[in-house]
């Protein structure tokens, strides 16, 4: 065979195998994009979603957050914190959670990963081996810095899983260090690193997560805000109507109706100052809490009005524990100055209206509930036109038919 064979033979095979070399490479480029495309859908999937969390309670953004990382980063066990008081909260949590972990609403008492993250405001990964680390998102190996490797997962030793922790922030303005308001922590075997790839997107996920658990524990803090009254700290009037009229008709028995005014508050008021009558209402207000707390609930309906709502009572028992309430307000010393300083005493007294479903408003009438307050706030009046201090309710029984 002439050299010149042999050339055109080398040359046609130089060709094929840069041809497979070629065509193999598009095969992985191709499968990449793919997998790029795949990403960018799940992600632009994932953000409508958790920006609609605003609209949701922090509970259920924590579990929508839960579930779109497991399925963008699979893990064996996914966790959502949300930091309350100080303290990573377990707000929802996904896949195999079968094991010791705590349960939703619980506060994490250890340390491990999840403390350093929370302290160091950055993501966290440990695992039996160095971790493959993309230069492009901040993630601290703990198992490979020297000052941190005492913090493992937050179950098991590192030799046994790949664990990750990554941080979600509110950016609290220009020239502050953003705070960490929760924490995603996934957890898979030791046999599954988390690779480069996954480090981005668990980082772009907790950045749309971040934004929208911050939505949500704002909306819960004005949702909350709507509910409690700010100065007593109990459910305000509207909220109070609302529950009333669940519990009416859930119930469907056995709810008695306490509608309270404070005696003489405007002389109180009009003698020590607005703060010093404000200071009385909110300890007006701790006593009822501990009346209705076990088995009810209490509202300020305005002013220095109240209402408590009491389950599972007759109408003579309902009674007894307003009159009790009764004497006990009566039998407190209320002052105006600090502990120890003789100050002037205007006694305090309440004049209670009470009433009690089924036996003042029948099972069968139109709005119950609404009927209910009205016989409560009527029976208050009495007690009023009566002389104040003292309880009042209606004597007479419904005839059953």
């Amino acid at each position: 065979m002439t050299a010149a064979v042999w050339a055109a033979a080398l040359a046609g095979g130089l060709a094929i195998a840069l041809l497979v070399w070629q065509h193999v490479r598009i095969v992985r480029l191709t499968a990449r994009l793919f997998g790029v495309q795949r990403r960018l859908s799940a992600l632009s999937d994932l953000t409508p979603p958790l920006t609609d969390a605003a609209r949701e309670s922090t509970a259920q953004t924590c579990q929508r957050i839960a579930e779109r990382f497991a399925a963008l980063v699979p893990a064996s066990t996914v966790l959502c914190f949300v930091v309350e008081d100080g303290h990573m909260v377990l707000g929802a949590r996904s896949g195999d959670v079968s094991g010791s972990f705590l349960r939703e609403g619980t506060a994490y008492e250890g340390d491990g990963m999840l403390g350093w993250v929370q302290r160091n405001h950055c993501a966290a990964i440990v695992g039996p081996t160095p971790a493959r680390l993309p230069p492009d998102v901040p993630v601290i190996d703990l198992g490979q810095s020297a000052g941190a490797r005492s913090h493992g997962p937050l179950e098991g030793s590192r030799d046994r899983v790949w664990a990750l922790c990554i941080p979600l922030l509110q950016n609290r303005g220009y020239g502050l260090r953003p705070a960490v308001i929760g924490a995603v922590y996934a957890e898979r075997g030791h046999s599954a690193p988390f690779a480069p790839e996954e480090l981005r997107t668990a980082a772009t996920i907790a950045a749309l997560a971040g934004d929208a658990l911050q939505r949500a524990r704002f909306a819960d803090e004005v949702k909350r805000q709507a509910e409690i009254d700010p100065l007593t700290q109990l459910l305000s009037a509207a909220t109070f109507r609302k529950r009333l009229r669940e519990a009416v008709e859930n119930r469907r028995r056995d709810v008695a109706l306490f509608f309270i005014d404070t005696d003489r508050f405007k002389l109180w008021n009009d003698t020590f100052g607005h703060a010093v009558g404000d200071a009385l209402l909110k300890r007006l207000a701790g006593v009822l809490e501990e009346i209705a707390v076990t088995s009810g609930f209490a509202g300020r309906n305005g002013g220095d009005e109240f209402c408590i709502a009491l389950f599972d009572r007759t109408k003579d028992d309902a009674v007894a524990v307003a009159e009790e309430l009764r004497q006990r307000i009566e039998r407190t010393e209320f002052t105006a100055g600090p502990a120890g300083v003789p100050q002037p005493l205007i006694p305090v007294t309440i004049s209670v209206g009470v009433a009690h479903f089924p036996v003042d408003v029948p099972a069968n009438a139109d709005n119950p509930a609404d009927r209910l307050l009205e016989t409560a706030d009527a029976r208050m009046y009495e007690a009023k036109r009566d002389g104040r201090n003292r309880v009042a309710y209606s004597r007479a029984r419904l005839l059953r038919s």
